[in-house]
C-alpha cells in the first residue's frame, strides 16, 4: 500500500469514498498522510465494517469516518458527493464491473478521481496463480488494457497506470467524468 499511496495525488480530496473497505488498513494508510479529509468505508460485510472502525478509531472518534453498509452495485450516495473513490484489491469481486465503475464515476465530482489498485491482473507471468485464485475465491482478473478499456466505458476521460512488474500491484487513476 506505501508503493501505492507514493503514487496517488490526494492533495485535492477534501471527501473519500473506500468501496469494499475490508478491514480498514488501506484506510487507516490513507488517512495518515491526509489532513482534513473525511472518509467514507463502504463494504457489503458487517465484520469488515467493525474491522474498519476498530484499526480507524481515531477517525471516528475525529468524526472523519462514516461506515456504511452497501454494496458497489448501487452506491448509497447522491450524485457528486465525492472528491475521490479508492477501490482497493475489490474490483476482482465486482459482480459487473463495467456498470459498478459507472456506478463510482456517478458519486464522483466533476474532477474526481477513481483510485483502483490491486496486486494482480490478466498477464502470463501471473496465469498459473490467477488461475488458482479464480477458481478458489472466485475472482475476475483484467488485462491492464482491460481495465483500462473499462474505465473510460464507464465515463473516465483520463486514466494513468503505474505498474511494479515485479510485485504484480498496480494503481490506476482514473479522472473525471466524460460526459
Amino acid at each position: 500500500m506505501e508503493w501505492a499511496l507514493d503514487r496517488m495525488d490526494l492533495s485535492r480530496v477534501r471527501r473519500l469514498l473506500d468501496v469494499g473497505c475490508g478491514g480498514g488498513g488501506p484506510l487507516s494508510q490513507l488517512s495518515a498522510s491526509t489532513e482534513g479529509t473525511d472518509f467514507v468505508a463502504l463494504d457489503l460485510s458487517r465484520d469488515m465494517l467493525r474491522m474498519t472502525g476498530k484499526v480507524n478509531r481515531r477517525l471516528r472518534e475525529q468524526g472523519r469516518l462514516q461506515q456504511v453498509r452497501g454494496s458497489v452495485t448501487a452506491l448509497p450516495f447522491a450524485d457528486d458527493s465525492f472528491d475521490a473513490v479508492l477501490a482497493c484489491e475489490t474490483t476482482y469481486f465486482w459482480p459487473d464491473i463495467g456498470k459498478n465503475l459507472k456506478e463510482c464515476r456517478r458519486v464522483l465530482n466533476d474532477n474526481g478521481r477513481l483510485f483502483l489498485v490491486q496486486e494482480t491482473w490478466d498477464a502470463p507471468q501471473w496465469k498459473d496463480r490467477n488461475k488458482s485464485w479464480e477458481k478458489g475465491f472466485r475472482m475476475t482478473f483484467h488485462s491492464l488494457e482491460g481495465y483500462r478499456e473499462l474505465l473510460m466505458g464507464a465515463g473516465f476521460r483520463e486514466v494513468r497506470t503505474h505498474t511494479d512488474d515485479k510485485k504484480g500491484w498496480f494503481v490506476m487513476e482514473a479522472e473525471g467524468r466524460g460526459d
